[in-house]
């Protein structure tokens, strides 16, 4: 009998601008993402005649081959066991035309580019000192969408010189889980500040009592251990090794997998405590 094996078709490039769901709201997330991932303390974005600049301060790009490379991330093994990167995230923006600038190095993906067409690299003959500058055409990033993703990213972000909102997900009082890579905290829903509630309404799912802060990304989950109390459940992620998954390529919805077991059991503790 045939010995079969699973591997990634030629074609699926062809549909890389239909991986994503293409929201604007998507295409900010992937790319604060991917700087917070390398390093960057500090994102710059700029509108100007319909196109728009990302500029961070992190460590650079050192293999321009992985932007194009579907399913590869070149992010290290702390990385992968924390955030189980996907791979994709630069693919957002396909099949927009964009010039990526870093570490003395220029490459400009065409929109053939993310497809089939080989794109090469050159010298950059006005390099950047540090980070990663992306420039493509886009419709404006306005703050009040990038606000609701900057606000929990753990970056300083501003937008065309404004400064985006900067807090922690969860307070000091917030219960440490190591095993779960993650903390914990329960509070009233009228405790919950104004990011909070933005973020939960941006989500579609306000009704869902549970927020998880994926470095950022802020996800909703049903979570009603108590039933008769208006509680809501803050998670946040510390960058340790965790088995809590979202999925991909998204990152909309939680995994409902035995981590995501162990953190409601987690949870239901965390409220009888807190009551």
């Amino acid at each position: 009998m045939e010995t079969i094996q699973a591997c990634v078709n030629q074609r699926l490039l062809t549909k890389a601008d239909r991986l994503f769901t293409g929201s604007l709201s998507g295409r900010i997330t992937e790319l604060l993402q991917n700087a917070r991932r390398a390093g960057a303390t500090k994102v710059v974005i700029t509108n100007k005649d319909g196109w728009i600049t990302v500029n961070d301060n992190g460590q650079g790009i050192s293999d321009f081959a992985k932007l194009l490379d579907l399913g590869g991330s070149g992010w290290d093994e702390t990385c992968e066991k924390s955030e189980d990167p996907a791979g994709v995230g630069i693919f957002c923006l396909a099949p927009r035309e964009v010039a990526i600038r870093s570490k003395g190095k220029l490459a400009i993906i065409t929109e053939e580019g993310w497809s089939s067409m080989p794109t090469k690299g050159t010298l950059d003959p006005e390099p950047i000192h540090k980070g990663t500058t992306l420039r493509f055409q886009d419709e404006p990033w306005e703050s009040d969408m990038v606000n609701i993703h900057a606000a929990f990213s753990g970056m300083l972000v501003t937008v065309d010189g404004k400064q985006c909102p900067k807090l922690p997900f969860v307070s000091e009082n917030a219960t440490h889980h190591p095993e779960l890579g993650c903390r914990i905290e329960v509070l009233e829903s009228n405790q919950l500040n104004q990011w909070h509630n933005a973020c939960r309404r941006s989500e579609g799912w306000y009704g869902n009592s549970g927020t998880l802060n994926f470095h950022g990304q802020v996800v909703t989950f049903d979570c009603h251990p108590i039933c008769d109390r208006d509680l809501r459940y803050l998670v946040d992620l510390t960058g340790e090794p965790t088995g809590i998954r979202l999925m991909l390529p998204a990152r909309t919805r939680l995994v409902e997998n035995e981590a995501y077991k162990e953190l409601l059991a987690a949870i239901e503790i965390a409220a009888y405590r807190h009551i």
